[in-house]
């Protein structure tokens, strides 16, 4: 994400160095670097922590938790970023396969919450 969003400023500074650049051009790349930048804050901030009792998830604006026994359903929907939604008593969060052992992370919340292995 980071290395993303230098390119796009560095698209920005090079534009500023032409004459008649379309403001249209100018705000798409700005909107690129502005979206890098808020990716990158979301996956700075955003964590999963396991321990003995359950879950805690932290997001751009929220935290939450759950304790295993809450935790009704993990479901994974594949594509070319895997996302896991995690089900429990009072919402759902997610993660991605940004993650660093998201699949680890995933088989974790299966095992401890007590759901089948199909659920992977």
């Amino acid at each position: 994400m980071a290395g993303a969003g230098l390119l796009w400023i560095s698209v920005l500074v090079y534009l500023m160095s032409f004459e008649g650049v379309p403001l249209k051009t100018f705000l798409a790349a700005l909107f690129f670097v502005v979206f890098f930048a808020v990716s990158l804050m979301y996956y700075g901030r955003s964590s999963i922590v396991v321990d003995e009792r359950g879950i805690t998830c932290r997001g751009l604006v929220r935290t939450r938790r759950f304790s295993f026994k809450d935790i009704h359903k993990v479901d994974v929907l594949p594509g070319p970023v895997t996302v896991y939604a995690i089900r429990g008593r009072g919402g759902f969060v997610h993660f991605t396969s940004f993650f660093v052992h998201h699949r680890r992370l995933a088989a974790l919340l299966v095992e401890r919450a007590g759901l089948s292995a199909q659920a992977l």
